[in-house]
C-alpha cells in the first residue's frame, strides 16, 4: 500500500492578483494542503486598478473586493490581515512578522507587489508627498481635495495620467498639472504620435501639461506648495502626487540570500535560488515571452505567473510563457490598446491604417508580427500576443489585421494553428 502524501503549508506573502490566483492553483492540484496568505495591509484583498474609479467616484468601497470572504472559507485558507512580513530565514524555512513572530512553510511564495518610487529632489522631506497605489493613499488623497484645490501629480505614465483622469472626472473644479521629464506622455507605453493625441485629449479637458521637465525641488508657500521645475520655472499646488513609477516590494528580504536584480529573480517555473521558495507578480523579475529577463508589473502577467507558481508550490510542474508588453488605457472614453513592442526600430517596417478617429498600426520584423496598438477599434489582445509571441509570418496579412484586428488574429491564429498540428 502507497503511503498517503503528507499535507503541506503553503505561505504567500501578498494577497493581490499573483497571490489568489497561485491559491486557486493549489486547491486545485492539493485541495488537502493548507495555505497561509500574508497581507500587510488592513483591508481585504483588491487591486490597485479600482482607485481611480473609487476617486472618480465611479464605484465605492463596497465593489472592490477580488474575492468574496467564502472564497478564504473554503478549503484549508487563511487570510491574515496586517500581517506584514520583516524578513526570511530560508534556513529555518520561516517568515518573520511585525509582531515578531515567527510562520513556518513548506513552501513559500513572495508576491509582495510593488511599491511607490520617490522622485529625486533636492529636500526629499521638504513637503509631504502622497503615493497613489494603494488603498490607504487614496483616502490620504481624497482626505486632501476640497473645491478648487491645485494638484500637480509628478510622472505621465500610466499611475500618473489615470489619476490626472480621475481628478478631471470628479469635478469640484480641481486644477491638474502633470509634470514628465520625458517629452511625451505615457513614454513606456505608446509610440509618440499616440501619445501626443492623448496629450491633447488631456489639455482639451484642461490639465496642464509640464512635459520635457521634472520637478527639482518642493517648499512650503502659504498654505500651499511651490515646486520649482528643471526648467526654473514654479509650479503651484495644494497636493502633490508622486507617481514616477514603482519598484518591487523587496527590501524586507535584504540578507535572506535570495538572488535580486530589479526584482526577486526567478526562472519559469517561478523557482528563486532559495529551495521551495518562489515569486511571482510585480516583485518577480522573470523571462519576457523571448528570455529576456524583467519586471512586468502588470495584472495579466501577475495572474499568469501566480497560477504557475502555485502549480509548482503543490508538486506540479509547469513553466510560465514570459510576459509580453501589453496596455490598455480609457481616457474620457476613448480605448487604445497596444500589444508587443511600441517603439519601431530602424530595421522594422510600421504599417498604419486611419478612418476618423480609429487608428491602427503594426510594427514587424521581417515577416514577423512585433507589436501592434489600435485606438477607438475593437481588438482581441489575447489572440495579437499569440502570433507575437509564435512568431507566425503575418506581413501578408497586414491589411486584414488593420481592418478588421479581432477577426484576422482570430483567423491567422487559427491557421497557423492547424498548419502545425
Amino acid at each position: 500500500m502507497s503511503a498517503v502524501a503528507r499535507a503541506r503549508h503553503h505561505v504567500i506573502v501578498g494577497a493581490g492578483t499573483a497571490g489568489l490566483s497561485a491559491v486557486e492553483a493549489i486547491r486545485r492540484a492539493c485541495p488537502d494542503d493548507a495555505v497561509t496568505l500574508l497581507s500587510a495591509e488592513p483591508d481585504p484583498p483588491y487591486s490597485p486598478t479600482v482607485l481611480p474609479h473609487l476617486l472618480a467616484g465611479r464605484i465605492d468601497e463596497t465593489r472592490i473586493a477580488l474575492r468574496p470572504e467564502a472564497f478564504f472559507a473554503r478549503g484549508r485558507c487563511r487570510l491574515r490581515l496586517g500581517a506584514a512580513v520583516t524578513a526570511l530565514d530560508a534556513e529555518r524555512r520561516q517568515v518573520r512578522l511585525g509582531d515578531g513572530a515567527a510562520l513556518g512553510y513548506d513552501t513559500l511564495l513572495l508576491a509582495s507587489g510593488s511599491e511607490s518610487l520617490r522622485p529625486a529632489l533636492e529636500n526629499p522631506d521638504g513637503v509631504e508627498l502622497l503615493a497613489f497605489t494603494r488603498l490607504g493613499d487614496l483616502r490620504a488623497l481624497r482626505a486632501r481635495l476640497h473645491d478648487g484645490a491645485r494638484v500637480a501629480v509628478l510622472g505621465a505614465g500610466l499611475i500618473g495620467m489615470e489619476l490626472a483622469e480621475a481628478l478631471v472626472h470628479r469635478g469640484r473644479g480641481i486644477h491638474v498639472a502633470v509634470i514628465e521629464q520625458e517629452r511625451q506622455v505615457l513614454p513606456r507605453s505608446f509610440d509618440a504620435e499616440l501619445a501626443g493625441e492623448i496629450a491633447a485629449l488631456f489639455e482639451s479637458r484642461g490639465v496642464a501639461l509640464r512635459l520635457g521637465r521634472r520637478a527639482t525641488a518642493l517648499e512650503r508657500a502659504g498654505r500651499g506648495v511651490a515646486l520649482t521645475l528643471s526648467d526654473g520655472r514654479r509650479e503651484p499646488a495644494d497636493v502633490v502626487v508622486a507617481c514616477v513609477g514603482v519598484g518591487p516590494r523587496a527590501g524586507f528580504l535584504a540578507g535572506s540570500g535570495l538572488a535580486v536584480g530589479r526584482g526577486v529573480l526567478v526562472d519559469r517555473r517561478m523557482v528563486t535560488n532559495l529551495p521551495d521558495v518562489y515569486a511571482a507578480g510585480d516583485v518577480a523579475e522573470g523571462p519576457s515571452a523571448d528570455g529576456t529577463p524583467g519586471v512586468h508589473p502588470v495584472l495579466p502577467t501577475a495572474a499568469g505567473q501566480g497560477r504557475v507558481a502555485g502549480l509548482n508550490m503543490a508538486g506540479r510542474p509547469v513553466e510560465h510563457e514570459g510576459w509580453l508588453p501589453a496596455n490598455a488605457f480609457n481616457f474620457f472614453g476613448r480605448v487604445a490598446v497596444t500589444v508587443g513592442a511600441t517603439e519601431i526600430r530602424p530595421e522594422w517596417a510600421s504599417l498604419a491604417r486611419t478612418r476618423g478617429r480609429a487608428r491602427g498600426r503594426l510594427l514587424f520584423a521581417g515577416a514577423r508580427l512585433v507589436g501592434a496598438s489600435f485606438v477607438e477599434v475593437p481588438v482581441d489582445p489575447g489572440a495579437l500576443g499569440w502570433l507575437i509571441r509564435q512568431g507566425v509570418p503575418a506581413r501578408e496579412h497586414a491589411e486584414l489585421l488593420l481592418a478588421r484586428p479581432v477577426e484576422g488574429a482570430r483567423w491567422l491564429a487559427a491557421l497557423s494553428q492547424r498548419e502545425v498540428a
